[in-house]
């Protein structure tokens, strides 16, 4: 009797042990690409693409606002066609926390950009928009 109860007590454990996550990933509550960020919030939403202004540098911000993070160690990983052009570092001090960064595009930097989110060397969100030159 004693050893079916301890069989069924430590396949409940295990299979509970499965269900739990080995750490805790959060989550991007929002995240857009925008043209600045004012008191904390993005002003606007530039969609997905944007067009060369030829004589002048344009600022793209990326904004997320992030959720059970707390304690974490954030990267905003941009990149262009795939490759790796900055990471920026965030160590988030809450539960909630709204962070964004900012890469400064000009003539030339056309073609597919993308911000990962990587939380703790884990890439949990990937987001992109394609900077066009139609000249």
């Amino acid at each position: 009797m004693w050893k079916m109860l301890i069989r069924v007590a430590l396949a409940s454990v295990l299979s509970l042990s499965m269900a739990v996550p080995a750490f805790a990933q959060g989550t991007v509550a929002r995240a857009q690409f925008t043209s600045d960020v004012i008191d904390r919030e993005p002003i606007d939403d530039i969609g997905p693409s944007v067009q060369v202004e030829y004589g002048g540098i344009q600022r793209v911000y990326f904004f997320s606002d992030l959720r059970d993070m707390e304690g974490s160690h954030v990267i905003h990983r941009w990149k262009l066609d795939g490759e790796e052009q900055a990471d920026v570092d965030f160590d988030i001090g809450g539960d909630r926390w709204r962070v964004w960064s900012s890469k400064r595009l000009m003539p030339g930097f056309d073609g597919k950009w993308s911000v990962e989110v990587v939380q703790d060397d884990v890439v949990i969100d990937t987001y992109s928009f394609d900077y066009v030159d139609e000249n």
